[in-house]
């Protein structure tokens, strides 16, 4: 972040949000094109076997933070901060994510023995835990990210996503099952490697071969990381665990119905994402002027979000029969009650986003564990509990509590709390 304020002139400006703006409509555009193809596939393979798939990723997902060690970020950073080393940095950051992403693998394999029971799950999960080896090349992205140049990282991921939603829906069309859905995701990882490996050495003119492992350097990023992995596994566990309790505790076609609502009130998760890093460095850069215009900036911020998840909560729910039976059909109805319940929870997510990247901005990271503790604990008590007694709509109010209990975590720490009061009276 020094290196962009640095660069806070005109021309460095233009070119943080031509960077920006890449960024942002490959997101949006991607987002449109796998719901609408998710929802044809879902609609196709009917509850059950969408249900299987759902499990699956749900299972393979919640291993993805050992894949990942938190290690994203702080390179991002270090790539920012010391461009001419990002040899060192690069083959490091893939020495860990390889080394990384072997062990979440074979953890992941390992736990399917013992807690899955049908065998198209646990080859399903088998196929997908290849994705932890290939993602690991997607380090690139971050380079090409600390230079502010975002397109080729734009059209890569606009391009491997319009290639393999034909695929999935080209598989559906000529009745391949979810066996052939897994490999096509194998198959998204494996490309967007390869095609993030060609631009690198086309592109920026670099070489994947000079890349070197440093034993300091690989020390230092996961050093700096392991708070974050911590905050990551409670984030993944939360966010997913309900999914795989429905199956084992009721069965795939409940699972195919919960997930397809879900996905309904997910895919507008992508807003906060956006706002935030578009206007979250504007919000920090306020400190250096006044804490009262970094209060007021965070709280103009916080109306925000609670108006556009109000917009978004409101009609949804009550209109949530037709969508379901539109998008999905007669056989996903049961799932209405739990889109009308799941889309209360985006308030919690939109505000979750603003206290994460807050916490992460003010170096607050026993506060970020514990945001990220609470309501891992809390979901999976309730969804243990509410499961068995009231099925898929537990599962939802579950995640509801859970997802709120995140920004409202904070008010549990005399620093963040003295904030939250000092917003309030602004606000007021």
């Amino acid at each position: 972040m020094k290196y962009i304020g640095g660069k806070w002139r005109e021309s460095g400006f233009k070119r943080y949000l031509k960077s920006a703006s890449w960024s942002m409509s490959s997101r949006l555009f991607s987002m449109v094109i796998s719901f609408v193809a998710t929802t044809y596939i879902a609609r196709s393979l009917g509850p059950t076997n969408f249900g299987q798939l759902s499990y699956a990723l749900s299972f393979v997902s919640i291993f993805s933070f050992i894949a990942s060690l938190g290690i994203d970020g702080i390179l991002y950073r270090e790539l920012i901060k010391t461009p001419e080393k990002r040899n060192q940095l690069l083959g490091s950051a893939l020495f860990i994510k390889l080394c990384a992403g072997s062990i979440a693998g074979i953890t992941c394999i390992i736990s399917a023995l013992f807690f899955t029971t049908d065998d198209v799950s646990m080859i399903l999960i088998f196929i997908l835990t290849g994705t932890f080896i290939f993602n690991s090349f997607q380090i690139i992205n971050h380079e090409f990210q600390a230079r502010l140049d975002a397109k080729y990282p734009a059209i890569i991921n606009v391009s491997v996503v319009i290639i393999l939603n034909i695929l999935k829906i080209f598989s559906i069309i000529t009745g391949k099952g979810v066996i052939y859905l897994s490999l096509i995701l194998l198959l998204e990882s494996i490309l967007y490697a390869l095609f993030y490996f060609l631009a690198y050495e086309i592109k920026l003119k670099e070489k994947v071969s000079a890349w070197k492992i440093k034993t300091e350097t690989v020390i230092s990023l996961l050093k700096d990381s392991w708070p974050l992995i911590f905050s990551t596994a409670f984030i993944l566990i939360y966010s997913r665990i309900d999914q795989i309790f429905i199956k084992h505790i009721i069965d795939a076609k409940a699972v195919g119905v919960y997930d397809s609502a879900v996905r309904i009130a997910e895919v507008w998760y992508i807003i906060p994402n956006v706002l935030v890093t578009a206007l979250f460095p504007a919000i920090i850069s306020a400190k250096k002027i006044s804490e009262d215009t970094y209060n007021n900036r965070l709280g103009k911020f916080v109306l925000l979000l609670l108006a556009l998840s109000l917009i978004i909560s409101i009609p949804i729910s009550i209109f949530a029969p037709l969508i379901i039976k539109i998008l999905y059909g007669s056989d996903f109805l049961s799932g209405v009650i739990v889109l009308q319940i799941y889309i209360w929870a985006s308030m919690g997510v939109f505000l979750g986003t603003l206290v994460t990247n807050y916490l992460i901005a003010e170096n607050y990271k026993k506060i970020l564990f514990f945001t990220s503790l609470l309501p891992m604990l809390v979901n999976v008590l309730l969804n243990i509990t509410w499961i068995p007694e009231y099925g898929i709509t537990g599962a939802a109010y579950a995640t509801l509590i859970s997802y709120m209990l995140l920004p409202l975590s904070i008010l549990f720490f005399r620093q963040t709390r003295t904030r939250v009061i000092q917003i309030f009276k602004l606000m007021i």
